[in-house]
């Protein structure tokens, strides 16, 4: 191939770039020492990964309650709490299905939640 050809055909791949889409990838090895494996020959470690906070342990939401709640023997009663906050516990561990959005160049990898498969 001559370098005009050459050059056509690198202008013509840029017009056209690959489209990034999700994967999903198994955790080896869960945060803070995360490896997940993407495919057969591909491991990714923490310098290859972000994760969404809300899939770490000790994740912290504040959150609002309102409504009804019964005691044993008693009546519904209404309760309001303001500025409560809630903790994770459950967090990513091995053999975790993770959803994984790649950057445009594959070279990072977001770790956006953990896949629920049906079957």
């Amino acid at each position: 191939m001559d370098s005009i050809t050459t050059l056509a055909k690198m202008l013509k791949d840029n017009e056209n770039p690959k489209p990034v889409s999700m994967s999903t990838g198994i955790v080896i090895s869960s945060p803070p020492n995360a490896q997940i494996r993407l495919n057969d020959t591909v491991i990714l470690g923490n310098n290859q990964l972000v994760f969404a906070a809300h899939v770490l342990e000790d994740y912290e939401r504040e959150i609002e309650l309102e409504g009804d709640i019964r005691f044993t023997d008693s009546p519904f009663q209404t309760f309001e709490a303001k500025e409560v906050k809630s903790k994770t516990k459950d967090t990513l561990k091995e053999g975790d299905e993770v959803i994984l959005l790649p950057t445009a160049d594959e070279q990072l990898y977001f770790v956006v939640g953990k896949a629920v498969r049906f079957e």
